[in-house]
C-alpha cells in the first residue's frame, strides 16, 4: 500500500474539502447570511441545499477511510477503484450542478482550491 496513491489522495481530498467548505461559507456569508457558531455551520453542512454538493466529497473520504481500515487489508483493485471514483467526482461530469462543475467554478474563484487541485491531479496520475 505504501506505493499506492490512495493514502496521500485521501489526505489531499480531506484538505480540499476543508478549503471548499471555507469557500462556500464565505460566499454564504457574503450573501448576507450569518453563521453564529460552529454547530450552526455543521448543521448547514449536513442539511442546507447550498452545501449539499460537498457531501459527495466527504462521503468519498469516509469510504476511503473505511476501506483502508478493512481486515484483511484492502486490495489494490479496491484502492484503484476508489482513486478512479475520486477522479470521476472531481473531473468526470459536465452536467450542470454536478460536483465536477461546481468544483471547476470553485477552482476559478479560489486560488487555494486551484493549488490543491494541481496536487491532487499529480496523485491521480
Amino acid at each position: 500500500m505504501n506505493d499506492h496513491p490512495l493514502p496521500t489522495l485521501r489526505n489531499q481530498l480531506l484538505s480540499l474539502h476543508k478549503q471548499l467548505m471555507n469557500t462556500e461559507r464565505t460566499a454564504y456569508e457574503a450573501a448576507g447570511n450569518v453563521i453564529q457558531s460552529p454547530m450552526q455551520f455543521l448543521q448547514l453542512l449536513m442539511e442546507h441545499e447550498r452545501f449539499a454538493w460537498l457531501r459527495q466529497l466527504s462521503q468519498l473520504v469516509v469510504m476511503m477511510d473505511e476501506a483502508m481500515e478493512e481486515k484483511p487489508p484492502i486490495t489494490k483493485e479496491r484502492m484503484d477503484a476508489l482513486v478512479a471514483e475520486a477522479k470521476h467526482l472531481l473531473t468526470g461530469s459536465e452536467e450542470p450542478g454536478s460536483f465536477a462543475v461546481r468544483y471547476a467554478k470553485a477552482r476559478e474563484h479560489a486560488s487555494a482550491v486551484a493549488a490543491a487541485h494541481v496536487e491532487i491531479i499529480k496523485s491521480l496520475g
